[in-house]
């Protein structure tokens, strides 16, 4: 079987089809949404990047360029957007709705199990190794999301507002707590170990049915569609294109270049919809985005994790 089908038999194929579940469940019954996400945003995926640091230990350069990559991608990406978003004359705030959109990708919901399934690793010295760098990513994009993206949407009167929610993450002491635990070398009890593992396990099939669940009460207008196209491109094929610049400029090589890569190719955030609705920002365009995206995805991304194994 040719490798591309292999990497959507095996890595793509089974994240729809949890996704089309929570899709189907939140079609037949009323789900809490809000309970969903906080669940997640305060419990699983804070648990699980805490044990994965733990586990898996990335090294102190491999975080450093991580989130220095991400940070470089964001602003790429604005500025082509700044300037793709004038050239064809996108309305103020489509415009900033549509470079969020670029901007602010899913990389816990969609990156961690993607990350997971793409690489697992062919032994115990590599297993998990990516999952850590997708750890690193989160964080860099939870930041850049409500720091540069509030900027974006909201202005530069909401800055004060980027910084105190990002001192407010979860994620974030999460990671402080890890590498406080890892610095001090610590050996934590199984008592404790044990209800953060079984946790951490947990958070893959909860974020999945979390997103469809999402995808499925967002609903669909499609009422833009010259600037849906434009963004979903981007999104897609222009981001995973300035990463590879990015990455062959960088001097990255290996694992790190392959997961940074393949991540650059993910579907928008559902949290870009979330701040369209908070500043009245075209929430229903960027529901749209994060549709289209995500299903687009299942090719785009298969392509990235099979093209990622040629070129690095």
């Amino acid at each position: 079987m040719p490798f591309y089908f292999q990497i959507a038999l095996n890595v793509i194929l089974p994240i729809f089809l949890v996704v089309g579940l929570g899709y189907a469940l939140s079609k037949r019954f009323t789900l809490d949404l809000g309970s969903l996400s906080k669940l997640n945003f305060y419990v699983f995926i804070p648990v699980f990047m805490f044990y994965s640091l733990l586990i898996f230990k990335p090294g102190n350069r491999e975080i450093e360029d991580t989130l220095l990559f991400n940070l470089l991608l964001a602003c790429l990406s604005f500025l082509c957007m700044y300037g793709i978003t004038r050239w064809l004359h996108f309305e103020t705030d489509l415009a900033a709705a549509s470079t969020l959109s670029v901007m602010v990708f899913n990389s816990a919901n969609y990156g961690i199990p993607t990350i997971q399934l793409a690489f697992p690793g062919a032994d115990e010295t590599t297993r998990g190794q990516g999952v850590a760098i997708q750890v690193i990513t989160i964080t860099a994009m939870n930041v850049i999301a409500y720091t540069l993206g509030i900027l974006v949407v909201g202005g530069w009167s909401e800055w004060k507002k980027g910084v105190v929610t990002v001192l407010k993450l979860p994620i974030l002491y999460a990671i402080l707590a890890a590498i406080a635990v890892r610095q001090l070398d610590l050996n934590l009890p199984d008592a404790l170990l044990n209800p953060l593992k079984w946790t951490s396990d947990g958070m893959l099939p909860i974020a999945l049915l979390t997103l469809g669940a999402q995808i499925g009460q967002g609903g669909v207008s499609l009422q833009k569609p010259a600037e849906l196209w434009v963004t979903v491109v981007a999104r897609l094929l222009l981001s995973p294109l300035l990463a590879y610049g990015l990455i062959s400029v960088m001097g990255f090589h290996g694992l790190l270049a392959r997961v940074l890569f393949v991540s650059s190719s993910f579907p928008t955030a559902v949290t870009t919809v979330l701040f369209g609705i908070e500043y009245n920002k075209e929430p229903t365009f960027t529901a749209d985005v994060v549709f289209v995206t995500t299903l687009l995805s299942a090719l785009t991304v298969t392509g990235a994790i099979s093209l990622s194994a040629v070129i690095f």
